[in-house]
């Protein structure tokens, strides 16, 4: 039984200590005031080690001015990346899935406190995390040290989302607005990407897709799509979706008429639609990135993006080179998922080309030390702007004549130079 005290922000973050590994709520979950203090006391907390993976801020504890903290991610930012050269960074190469038990208690970087962003309690006692669960919900109730930030702004979600207060040592109160990740604005190449991946979603499928312009214009172009279901993440337009009558999650297996969610980024109009909602199963990443759980779904189609793919179908979605510049992620547990179930299907969703038309994202070969987030026995449809590119099964030499037809036009002639044993 923990104490659930009140208290201030600075006597919370005094319970910290140096060379702690904290972990923090991701996006719209982030708890802002909490973090802010323990910048203002970073001078304190001589490598205390802030823990997670997308963050929506401007990320304050990268700072020179903050030069004491360190940061160990899952997912790389260009916003890290001036700390990373000043040694204060480590990525930690994890899936989403595997994430749950590495950054809790037994896992190799186990959190000595979990900061949880959280609703006020309900008349039973229990603080819905509302928007974040994913990885942090299970670290938390394992967790040395539990610290919450209530704030009445954070909706009351439903499902495996709370902690009690018996679990939770000390809380702040803190009334502001979460941090919020408005639509992304799209283009003709996007919408023409979504219309794509549009023709592969079949009616009473369960969609999963991520963040930016593409899954953007992924939703959007579902709007004429029946009895569709989706997974992990939730953003406005799936809202609409649903407020459409597309979304209806009646053909699902599992948990038939729900959908289960892991994290929800967008904007007060999802905050809105989440709060006390019973269409909302909000459940850890244990449980929604786990293939085996996946594969129970039917018509399980995973929408994901890459930086480059091969003309063997490897995909990287992380790095540019040796350089690493976002995460694992999800991608595989989907990918892996969606290969085991039943008329499933996962889809790489990409532009043909990169840095302003200057080189193709489809290449010979990636580039020397990529770090490959989605392996070539798993490739299976790679849309761009021109087009699909059926690969599962395929012999190398037709699964890299189908990669050429939606390359550029500019780069084909030289891609079936480099595709030529």
């Amino acid at each position: 039984m923990r104490a659930f005290a009140k208290t201030t922000l600075t006597g919370a973050v005094e319970r910290l200590r140096p060379g702690m590994k904290v972990l923090l709520p991701p996006g719209c979950g982030e708890p802002v005031a909490l973090v802010e203090e323990i910048c203002r006391q970073a001078a304190r907390l001589t490598d205390l080690v802030l823990m997670g993976g997308i963050h929506l801020g401007d990320y304050p504890f990268a700072r020179p001015e903050t030069a004491a903290l360190r940061v160990a991610t899952w997912h790389m930012s260009p916003r890290l990346e001036d700390a990373r050269r000043r040694g204060r960074v480590d990525f930690v190469p994890v899936r989403y899935f595997d994430a749950v038990s590495e950054f809790a208690a037994g896992g190799a970087w186990a959190a000595d406190a979990v900061l949880v962003h959280c609703a006020p309690p309900d008349g039973h006692g229990y603080l819905s995390l509302g928007v974040a669960v994913g990885v942090v919900l299970p670290a938390a109730r394992r967790a040395p040290l539990v610290i919450a930030q209530v704030n009445p702004n954070m909706p009351r979600s439903r499902g495996n989302a709370s902690l009690h207060r018996s679990q939770i040592d000390l809380w702040v109160e803190v009334d502001a607005p979460l941090l919020e990740y408005p639509p992304p604005a799209i283009t003709d190449l996007e919408r023409a990407i979504g219309r794509h991946v549009a023709s592969l979603v079949p009616d009473r499928a369960t969609v999963q897709v991520g963040v930016g312009a593409i899954p953007q214009a992924v939703l959007e172009a579902l709007g004429d799509h029946r009895d569709l279901g989706v997974h992990s993440l939730l953003v406005d337009a799936s809202v609409e979706l649903v407020e459409r009558g597309v979304v209806t999650n009646v053909a699902k297996r599992v948990h038939r008429g729900r959908m289960d969610i892991a994290e929800a980024m967008g904007t007060r109009r999802l905050f809105d639609f989440l709060h006390d909602n019973a269409l909302v199963n909000m459940e850890s990443s244990a449980f929604v990135h786990d293939p085996s759980v996946i594969a129970q779904i039917d018509r399980f189609v995973a929408v994901n993006s890459a930086l480059e793919i091969d003309l063997t179908g490897q995909v990287t979605a992380e790095s540019l080179g040796p350089r690493q510049v976002a995460g694992i992620g999800g991608q595989f547990d989907f990918v892996l998922g969606a290969s085991r179930s039943r008329g499933g299907a996962s889809v790489i969703a990409m532009p043909s080309t990169g840095r302003d038309g200057a080189v193709s994202r489809i290449v010979p070969r990636l580039s020397a030390g990529a770090a490959v987030t989605t392996p070539r026995f798993l490739a299976d449809r790679v849309v761009t702007e021109f087009g699909v590119a059926e690969l599962r099964g395929k012999a190398d030499s037709a699964r890299a004549g189908a990669l050429i037809a939606v390359a550029h036009p500019r780069f084909r002639e030289e891609l079936e130079r480099g595709a030529t044993p």
